[in-house]
């Protein structure tokens, strides 16, 4: 009888579990595919983030567009503006002074264009200097084409034996309040007056005066006092939704003695109705 021939051990194979879980990430992964070949992407969108990401984050410049190989900023001359609605132009026009006398930052809602006292003023007087006047004039088409309300916050330092000058007794002798509130407070009535003489609605200004109260920087150095004394034009795009509605419903549901109706409220905005 012939001897049977001995077959090889069969290798052991992959354990079946292995085979279910493969074809289903397969499965997945033809899903996801298939989304993606579903979206639509808008390259010029895309390119757009991009280069507002590499800005934002200190990679090249901000103004850098991955478009191009040039750089995209572009500086306005003093002018008339056309659809301006917020400070950012101020920016545009002024970026060559950033580091120095001026300052801007800005959010989703907030704009702060800071300006340094030493442009604006002589150490301890509250007239304008000639510079200042001319920066004045130069942001004064931006700001007579913004709709918001503009807040005009004067900031002061605290003062130190080595920055004394005889100028500032005007604001110390028998002063009962702080005199650097004093201070900053004639300082944005000053640029208040000129703004409003130069065509500049004085409904939509407001000030404010902080002294040595808000500081940005610390006190206890020079550089950092310096840096304080500033004056701060803030636009605040959140004030400009009960602004609209206040127009908007005064001219619709005005009654004859002066006051409105809004949602089954009766708002009083003529002070004289009252009388």
């Amino acid at each position: 009888m012939a001897k049977r021939e001995k077959k090889p051990p069969e290798e052991p194979g992959l354990p079946a579990w292995m085979v279910t879980f493969s074809d289903l990430m397969t499965l997945m992964l033809t899903f996801f595919v298939l989304l993606v070949s579903m979206a639509t992407i808008d390259e010029r969108r895309r390119l757009i983030v991009l280069g507002s990401i590499i800005g934002t984050f200190g990679i090249g410049q901000a103004g850098y567009d991955p478009r191009t190989v040039e750089d995209s900023r572009t500086t306005v001359e003093p002018g008339p503006m056309e659809d301006v609605e917020d400070l950012e132009m101020v920016k545009e026009m002024l970026w060559e002074d950033l580091e120095n006398d001026l300052d801007f930052s800005s959010s989703k809602f907030l704009q702060v264009l800071s300006i340094s006292d030493e442009i604006l003023f002589e150490p301890g007087q509250v007239v304008l200097t000639p510079e200042g006047q001319r920066l004045l004039d130069r942001i004064l088409p931006v700001l007579l084409a913004i709709d918001y309300p503009l807040l005009l916050g004067g900031h002061a330092s605290t003062i130190r034996a080595e920055e004394l000058h005889e100028d500032y007794d005007m604001f110390t002798a028998q002063a009962i309040e702080d005199p650097t509130w004093r201070l900053s407070l004639y300082r944005v009535m000053a640029i208040y007056r000129y703004l409003v003489d130069r065509g500049m609605d004085p409904e939509k200004l407001k000030m404010e005066a902080f002294g040595r109260f808000h500081p940005r920087h610390s006190e206890n150095t020079l550089l950092g006092r310096q840096r304080n004394r500033r004056v701060d034009i803030v636009l605040d795009k959140r004030n400009d939704n009960w602004y609209r509605i206040l127009e908007e419903h005064q001219n619709d549901h005005v009654t004859p003695d002066g006051a409105f109706d809004y949602n089954g409220y009766r708002f009083q905005v003529d002070p004289q109705a009252e009388d």
